[in-house]
């Protein structure tokens, strides 16, 4: 019985180290293989979502940017208030003392911040094309 043991053991063991060093030699081709399958599956999963009566759906949600719009108008409130001031003191004394110590490169890069602090609303009206007023919960009573 004691031999069967043994041999059971050394079994195990040859086949313990024959998987790991099979794991170690193609962990990149089975990380491939793994990857491909769970993309297949997760692919899968979303071409056949059907409604109940076997037609495809696709829904068009509606979707209310107001909230999203009221919270960019406060950051922009708060850029051209006394914070965006701040930013641009900062910047600008970081600029002046980075350019006495020599590293123009460091000192264009903040100008570059404090000018952006100044003119953010206007860069992004002219790109995005609205202007953002700022979020209130005033409910005017």
């Amino acid at each position: 019985m004691k031999e069967v043991v043994v041999r059971y053991a050394l079994a195990c063991t040859r086949a313990h180290v024959a998987v790991g060093s099979f794991l170690r030699n193609n962990a990149n081709a089975l990380m491939l293989v793994l990857g491909v399958v769970l993309l297949t599956g997760g692919v899968f999963g979303i071409s056949v979502a059907v409604d109940d009566t076997l037609e495809q759906t696709f829904s068009e949600a509606s979707y209310d940017d107001a909230l999203i719009r009221g919270a960019v108008g406060n950051l922009f409130k708060f850029v051209e208030g006394a914070f965006g001031a701040l930013i641009m003191v900062v910047a600008g004394l970081g600029a002046i003392v980075s350019a006495a110590m020599g590293a123009y490169r460091l000192a264009v890069s903040m100008l570059v911040v404090a000018v952006g602090a100044f003119i953010l609303r206007a860069l992004v009206t002219l790109f995005f094309g609205a202007d953002y007023t700022d979020f209130s919960n005033d409910t005017g009573a």
